[in-house]
């Protein structure tokens, strides 16, 4: 990782010390999707619902999978040169899924299961143009990144059916909220067009592939009566890693 860090400040410090007389920036929102690798948190869900299908002795639907939603961001980009550029980017991530179940006949007995993860990542990328001209129509380039990211994960199990006809046993009322949080070095490599509209506007649009694995997050756990919350860290490993796709507006300044 420290060879990834040095590259960041080196980016970093490109972006911000070159002469003003020579930036050339372009304001870039967007809007995208993230294909994440979740299937560790997502096989860790399948398991929990059915054992509380078990447990409860109800046909609990599934929650689903937390295996892709929108993104939402935007970059600044600064030439160098016809072939380089570099861009600083922040984005946001966020997909949740449930499960809420309530006992045929009673309005009271109910299961709910809710997962949310969200990230924001901080990036800076750098961009080789294949003969870049500033009057042509259509730009093409190819990219890399490295970046922060910084995950959050909340977490409610909820049960208010107490009894199992199955076996004739007494359940206790669950109420269990879970918040975890973490954070990870990122690389993504891409590639884009920028196809120019009129004057400094212009549509553009990427794709490509991200690393971004946490691993397990720290957090603390809530439960009935216990106000504080328990130490607690993730027993499933969470991977952000995925395909991607970015498009939005350019728009050069001065406009």
């Amino acid at each position: 990782m420290p060879h990834l860090k040095k590259l960041a400040a080196i980016l970093f410090s490109s972006f911000f010390v070159a002469p003003l007389a020579a930036q050339s920036l372009v304001i870039k929102p967007y809007y995208g999707y993230l294909l994440p690798r979740m299937s560790e948190v997502n096989d860790q869900i399948g398991r929990q619902i059915g054992l509380w299908r078990e447990l409860l002795g109800e046909p609990v639907l599934s929650p689903g999978k937390i295996d892709g939603n929108n993104v939402f961001g935007a970059q600044v980009l600064h030439h160098f040169n016809d072939d380089y550029a570099v861009t600083l980017e922040l984005s946001r991530y966020q997909e949740k899924i449930a499960s809420d179940y309530f006992k045929p006949a009673s309005s009271s007995e109910r299961f709910l299961f809710k997962r949310e993860v969200e990230t924001y990542n901080l990036a800076v990328n750098l961009n080789y143009y294949f003969g870049y001209d500033e009057a042509s129509r259509l730009n093409k380039y190819f990219g890399f990144g490295v970046g922060l990211l910084f995950a959050k994960a909340n977490s409610v199990t909820l049960s208010s059916i107490v009894s199992d006809p199955k076996i004739g046993a007494s359940l206790p009322a669950v109420d269990t909220r879970g918040e975890f949080s973490g954070n990870s070095i990122t690389g993504a490599l891409a590639g884009g067009l920028e196809l120019r509209l009129v004057g400094s506007v212009s549509l553009w649009g990427e794709a490509g592939y991200r690393y971004a694995k946490i691993g397990q997050l720290d957090g603390t756990v809530r439960r009935i009566d216990d106000q504080q919350g328990a130490a607690f860290t993730t027993e499933t490993s969470f991977d952000f890693s995925g395909f991607y796709f970015h498009a939005g507006l350019g728009i050069g300044l001065p406009f």
